[in-house]
């Protein structure tokens, strides 16, 4: 056959672990390579393609537009999400190259064959000349990723995340019925999918039961509103009495995490739906922002004993009422009341009605234990140095009371491990401590997902024991899929060990079901700067300041990376807005020795050393390193193991790390941390 010379639209896809799972588990790799080759011959020619060749585990197909070319890698995407194990990574290309004997060749080709291997996980990555094609279509969304240097492509290439609102028509005939679909398609990978149709094979089955109430990260919603998903706003206080507040609140979380472990049920975290607490915004625009269909309010007006609870279940696309209800009630039936509202919203929702014990889940069975319980989550979600030491006092009080809460010990555990973290107090005691409370919740109620992520929580930062923290927190996802903290921390285990784009899917994923909680931006921010990809790691650190002005760190690490980026000024005038102390030392100490200023670098490091050596030692482990001071680095490191910190957790993606990371010293130092 004669060559041709064609503009084209090349598209490589690869399954992503493949050569791992071939390493210990041949047969399901060879399923699984069977899967991926019938779902793309089908859907490649369904969009008009042309399948080149397999290439391992990879596929090479033509298209001869753009449009065909990304609509075909978006329902892949969807088609190979619905297989379990099967998840790709696609890159697309538009140049000219030459067909010759059913092969492809040219720039063209490794442009796309490049942007694949550097794809996230489960999403497709194309050049500017893909995006440029598509800017303009309304149904399409695209995301700058940078700006790259590939292997023997000799300019740089703007990279582009691109994905689909929609998908038009129906979805393509990936079994040997017809399935009408309607899907919402979002950046990153996730999806939104309503499926109401024929042809109910085997793999229609498993689509309907991943994707139909799975949620995009910004939380558009499709027309009809129809997924299960759920924001509890925090109920307003009536009472008479306005430090009744705790109760208001308490009472909306407890209903919160009531909702959160009925299966199928998107329910948003505390930290996002709380924070319209006051504010007179729109009920749709709540929704938007937090990605719901469903909200969940009401108000509690406390008297003595006597409770008065209002509840209103609002759809959230048009506002109207669903479901609305009063209730009176004693005090000492507050646990009943919670179980039946949850029920209600269950049955609102038409999700499948299950049996939820009642007083194990809802809280402590007695009323004063209970009362000092929510008292102390007040407190606690204040998260400074003297209200989370309140919060230790008010759930030592409840379990004087009942120390058969597993609630309370599980909420212990979490508040002595945060002062632990934050080295309010002595970081070996106090997660210690935070064991024997996460362990005591974990005896009474091992359905409480809390004690599990506590529990997780100090075997990554404090044991350093990865797989037991791994274990914890898929412990607790098991029991609650939607918990925010459960993910957050498998993406920190991920980071740990490396794996800087798993991590960074959790963290998405986390974003999903608390998207306004401003530890998850500044998680995403650290594992994007592991790889390297300063200016998106900016922008998430930046987007935490927009929901909490004043969050500490934001501003030493934003300028972190422009120190990484080589830009030291941009560097200080960022480290001078921080507003922790210890960091804001810590930052100016790297930004003037970064500017040429020793005499002031030098001053910033001796207070840095005579305020906080004993708390921080990873933090001057990390400033000797960057000032090029190898034996002072690994001498503070060395302190740093010794003592258990839990920054250590950071020391195999941290840039800052790098000039002593071909040191003995340093290497002996992962060897005993098992990375």
């Amino acid at each position: 056959m004669p060559s041709s010379r064609q503009l084209a639209a090349i598209m490589f896809t690869d399954i992503v672990g493949y050569t791992a799972l071939m390493g210990t588990d041949e047969q399901k790799a060879f399923d699984l390579i069977k899967k991926n080759r019938a779902i793309h011959k089908q859907l490649i020619k369904q969009y008009h393609g042309t399948w080149i060749k397999e290439l391992g585990d990879g596929v090479l197909a033509s298209f001869s537009t753009v449009t065909d070319a990304v609509y075909c890698a978006s329902a892949i995407h969807l088609a190979c999400d619905a297989v379990d194990g099967l998840k790709l990574r696609i890159g697309i290309h538009l140049g000219e190259v030459v067909f010759e004997n059913n092969d492809v060749f040219g720039d063209g080709v490794n442009i796309a064959s490049r942007l694949q291997a550097i794809a996230s996980i489960g999403t497709t990555w194309v050049s500017e000349s893909v995006y440029k094609t598509l800017v303009n279509k309304k149904e399409v969304t695209a995301e700058f990723i940078r700006e790259e240097t590939l292997k023997n492509v000799s300019e740089p290439v703007k990279v582009y995340a691109i994905s689909l609102r929609e998908l038009p028509a129906a979805l393509p005939n990936i079994t040997n019925g017809h399935l009408k679909s309607r899907v919402v398609w979002k950046a990153g990978g996730k999806k939104i999918v309503y499926f109401a149709a024929a042809g109910a094979l085997g793999i229609l089955a498993a689509i309907y039961f991943l994707f139909l109430h799975k949620q995009a990260p910004n939380g558009s919603l499709n027309e009809q509103g129809s997924e299960k998903s759920i924001a509890v706003l925090p109920f307003v206080n009536l009472s008479n009495d306005k430090e009744q507040e705790y109760f208001s609140d308490g009472l909306s979380e407890e209903l919160l995490n009531l909702l959160a472990k009925i299966p199928g049920l998107k329910v948003i975290g505390r930290t996002s739906s709380f924070a319209f607490k006051g504010k007179n915004e729109d009920l749709r625009t709540i929704a938007e922002k937090l990605g719901v269909a469903h909200l969940l309010e009401g108000s509690v007006r406390k008297d003595g004993n006597k409770i008065r609870v209002t509840t209103q279940l609002i759809k959230a696309a048009d506002g109207s009422h669903l479901w609305s209800e009063t209730y009176d009630r004693d005090l000492k039936g507050v646990f009943q009341l919670q179980d039946e509202i949850a029920q209600t919203v269950v049955q609102q929702l038409k999700l499948k009605l299950l049996d939820i014990p009642s007083a194990k889940i809802s809280g402590a069975g007695n009323i004063e234990a209970y009362n000092l319980l929510l008292q102390g989550n007040y407190f606690f979600d204040k998260l400074d140095k003297v209200n989370v030491a309140r919060a230790v006092e008010f759930y030592n009080k409840a379990l004087s009371i009942d120390s058969t809460d597993a609630r309370a010990w599980g909420c212990l555990a979490n508040a002595i491990s945060r002062q632990a973290w934050q080295n309010y107090i002595d970081q070996r005691t106090g997660y210690e401590k935070g064991r024997q409370a996460a362990l005591k919740a974990i005896a009474l109620d091992s359905t409480l997902a809390r004690g599990h992520i506590e529990l997780g929580d100090i075997k990554l930062y404090h044991d350093f024991d990865w797989q037991g923290a791994a274990d914890a927190y898929n412990n607790a996802l098991r029991l609650e899929p939607s918990d925010a903290d459960a993910l957050t921390g498998l993406g920190d285990y991920n980071e740990v060990l490396g794996h800087c784009s798993e991590a960074e899917e959790f963290y998405r994923k986390a974003l999903i079901f608390n998207p306004l909680k401003p530890i998850i931006y500044l998680d995403l921010g650290n594992v994007l700067t592991c790889n390297s990809r300063f200016d998106d790691a900016i922008n998430y650190f930046r987007k935490l300041l927009d929901i909490n002005p004043q969050y500490q760190r934001a501003h030493m690490y934003i300028g972190r990376n422009y120190l990484l980026m080589g830009k030291p000024q941009m560097a200080l005038t960022e480290m001078e807005k921080e507003n922790m102390e210890n960091f804001k030392i810590f930052g100016l100490a790297l930004a003037y020795h970064a500017l040429d200023r020793k005499k002031e670098a030098d001053e910033k490091l001796k207070v840095f050393i005579d305020a906080y050596a004993d708390e921080w030692s990873y933090l001057l482990a990390e400033l000797y390193s960057f000032r090029g001071e190898k034996e002072n680095a690994l001498k503070w490191l060395e302190i740093a193991f010794n003592k258990k910190d839990s920054w250590l957790y950071w020391i195999k993606t941290d840039a800052l790390l790098k000039n002593i990371q071909e040191e003995a010293r340093y290497k002996n130092i992962l060897k005993k941390l098992n990375l």
